[in-house]
């Protein structure tokens, strides 16, 4: 389906369905451990990390510097 597994049996978020659930990620509307999955992912990928920050940008664009400060701090970790 959407993850791939490496060979140690861990599960890895693609990049299909990471990019799928961006907006749902920074509207804090997934689960612990879905986001703990595009988080992982988000390290390792810079051209999904390239989204995120699109993303940001454009919600920050339309929804204004309140909801910037409020996902500064959930995005940070990613």
């Amino acid at each position: 389906m959407g993850v791939q597994q490496e060979a140690q049996g861990t599960v890895i978020m693609s990049c299909r369905d990471t990019i799928h659930l961006i907006c749902w990620y920074l509207e804090g509307k997934l689960s612990a451990s879905v986001e703990r999955e595009i988080e992982k992912h988000l390290q390792d990928c810079p051209d999904c990390h390239l989204v995120l920050d699109a993303a940001n940008t454009t919600l920050d664009r339309y929804f204004g510097p309140a909801r910037a400060e409020e996902v500064t701090a959930d995005t940070k970790a990613a």
